[in-house]
């Protein structure tokens, strides 16, 4: 009987770890035979690079198989994933409202409402709201903010 070299041990408790991003159920119904399957593959493999970047496909295709599989079976996975798909359109749609209103000074003073502008240079400026508070704008890191309500900045990456 041949004997198994310590990489190949820390190789298979890998791919052990990574059958538990399978659901449970397929997991109990194939654990053994992918663990086996794993085995005969290292065995064979000229180098562990082949044998990972086949398993990393291998995971990536049969991951998403299965668990389309599993949304397919449970209503409450397909509602959880309409919530998330929702959540990810409103967090772009956010992301690129925000992009578009500090890229420029006039943008930005759309976004806070501004009904007059009664100054601006390249760096600042200032206008006027409809309820008539002056609210004053500058810029930082080439995007525009309410002075009072700038990013933090370390280096030249602003937050």
């Amino acid at each position: 009987m041949e004997q198994e070299l310590p990489m190949q041990r820390s190789s298979s408790k890998l791919y052990e770890t990574l059958l538990w991003l399978y659901p449970a159920s397929y997991r109990r119904a194939h654990r053994e035979e992918l663990l086996q399957n794993f085995e005969d593959l290292e065995r064979d493999a000229g180098s562990s690079v082949v044998l990972w970047t086949f398993i990393a496909s291998d995971l990536i295709s049969s991951l998403s198989t299965e668990y389309m599989e599993y949304v397919k079976k449970h209503r409450w996975a397909q509602f959880a994933l309409g919530i998330f798909a929702v959540l990810v359109l409103l967090y772009a749609w956010q992301f690129a409202t925000l992009q578009k209103a500090h890229s420029t000074f006039d943008n930005y003073a759309a976004f806070r409402g501004c009904e007059q502008i009664t100054s601006h240079t390249d760096t600042q400026g200032t206008c006027t709201l409809a309820s008539g508070q002056s609210i004053k704008m500058v810029q930082v890191g080439g995007r525009w903010y309410l002075d009072g309500d700038l990013p933090t900045c370390i280096g030249n990456v602003c937050f």
